[in-house]
């Protein structure tokens, strides 16, 4: 077995290769398609926050853009799972509501999802499962330590104190290209057996970057 970078390079390609092929979406309720049951969770979620939702914050959930949220919401609010209405507090805005069979279908849809990733961790066993998750974790961190260690550097370079907030140009250019890199990565991770959906990558990617999670 090759074990010098190359040779891993070329191995998590080839597996990330095979699992693309293999690569299944989470099941989902009879009738409802794996974009409506994400939107559904990440309401579900941030109500429980006792946040109001809007459409802006499904999109982020999901890392979808507005106008295919749009589309989805108007797709779950023509099957009566979803209720759209304006802030009393804001008339402009306009806030995302399950209605109490969107919340079935939500319940649903996590246990569904519960299933699949169990199946997995049991497939795996318990060392190699903790070990999956405790490199994912670590994955999350990797554009936020890259972007500090780019700070350091360039004040070390500069004779300048470490600022404690914000980061200069260079270090958010680095964030970002690690933040890319990191997000291929856990999401390969991610696709072994199909156990976690884009919906669960994205959710644990905005709670490392202070977002909220969103299923």
């Amino acid at each position: 077995m090759d074990d010098t970078a190359a040779g891993l390079r070329r191995r998590l390609f080839n597996a990330a290769a095979r699992m693309r092929k293999q690569r299944q979406e989470p099941p989902t309720p009879k009738g409802i398609t794996p974009a409506e049951m994400y939107a559904m969770m990440a309401v579900s979620r941030l109500e429980g926050e006792g946040r109001k939702v809007r459409s802006g914050d499904i999109a982020k959930c999901g890392q979808a853009t507005p106008s295919a949220v749009s589309q989805t919401l108007k797709s779950l609010e023509e099957k009566g799972l979803i209720t759209r209405q304006r802030d009393k507090g804001d008339s402009r805005a306009v806030t995302v509501h399950l209605t109490e069979d969107g919340r079935a279908f939500s319940a649903r849809g996590r246990e569904l999802h519960e299933q699949m990733i169990d199946e997995v961790l049991t497939y795996l066993g318990p060392e190699d499962a903790e070990h999956l998750v405790r490199i994912v974790e670590r994955l999350v961190d990797l554009p936020a330590c890259k972007a500090a260690r780019a700070q350091q550097n360039g004040c070390a370079q500069a004779g300048c104190p470490v600022a404690s907030a914000g980061a200069s140009p260079a270090s958010t250019a680095d964030a970002s290209q690690a933040g890319a890199a990191s997000s291929h990565a856990v999401g390969t991770a991610m696709d072994a057996g199909a156990a976690f959906s884009a919906a669960d990558v994205s959710s644990q990617t905005a709670s490392a970057e202070g977002g909220a999670p969103c299923a």
